[in-house]
């Protein structure tokens, strides 16, 4: 569990970030109060890159260190499962997983977590591993927020997730849809949690064919690597099957008998 202390400590370094990522703007108010219209702009320019690209780009460590990839040597790719526990489909996900001998990792949001602890419970039981995936999920507006409130998304998921599993509890955070700016990972780290990405997505929470998803995440698939697929989308059991499918064949094709 998270420490006022913690707390503290924390925000004093993301608002002194914070305040660091200020300081282009400032600038471009100089440049064009001195008449330098084409330095301000350069200045504008570049500082929004880097913050779309940083902020956007899952895969990018301008913020922070991310873990992209399993551990060299890996014989076959991770399964991560994002956006649970949901009562219909995580039971029907474990069952898949239990038939293909496969163990994934479940990054839960809080919220959902609390109406449906058993279904954390069963997670934990069959042997898989639960990650903190925030306590609201606020997606679209994630990469927007301040230091205090990215504190309270995640912080509020890890204590949620260890009451409810307390010999369980999370190191894993998987932030919604990938977007981390400045504040992301250095909030998780404060609490105690590596930042955890992919390699093989099929962007499952928007499309909705499945063989169109499979083919983008077998293109991106390699024993390192780490697979990105939803509950609750209206074909997550099918591409979770599928998935599955791949996984396991994948792995006997390459593990020598």
């Amino acid at each position: 569990m998270t420490s006022e202390r913690s707390r503290a400590q924390y925000l004093r370094r993301a608002n002194v970030r914070f305040v660091l990522t200020l300081l282009p703007a400032v600038l471009c108010v100089i440049l064009t109060s001195l008449g330098l219209w084409p330095w301000a702009a350069v200045v504008f320019c570049v500082t929004l890159v880097v913050i779309v690209v940083g902020t956007l780009v899952p895969r990018c460590s301008l913020f922070g260190p991310l873990v992209k990839r399993q551990l060299s040597g890996s014989k076959a790719p991770l399964l991560t499962i994002d956006d649970g526990p949901h009562p219909e489909h995580t039971p029907a996900i474990l069952d898949i997983l239990d038939r293909h001998g496969l163990k994934a990792i479940f990054c839960l949001i809080g919220d959902r977590a609390e109406q449906y602890p058993h279904l954390v419970h069963e997670i934990i039981r069959r042997g898989h591993e639960i990650a903190n995936h925030t306590q609201t999920h606020p997606a679209a507006s994630f990469w927007t927020l301040t230091p205090a409130r990215m504190w309270d998304e995640i912080a509020r998921c890890q204590e949620t997730l260890t009451r409810i599993a307390p010999e369980h509890p999370p190191r894993w955070f998987r932030p919604p849809a990938g977007h981390h700016n400045a504040f992301c990972v250095l909030t998780a780290r404060a609490i105690g949690l590596e930042t955890l990405m992919w390699t093989a997505r099929g962007f499952d929470g928007t499309l909705t064919n499945t063989d169109s998803i499979i083919r983008r995440i077998r293109r991106k698939l390699t024993p390192d690597g780490i697979v990105l697929i939803h509950e609750g989308t209206p074909v997550c059991v099918e591409v979770t099957e599928k998935v599955a499918q791949m996984l396991t064949g994948y792995a006997a094709e390459r593990i020598p008998s």
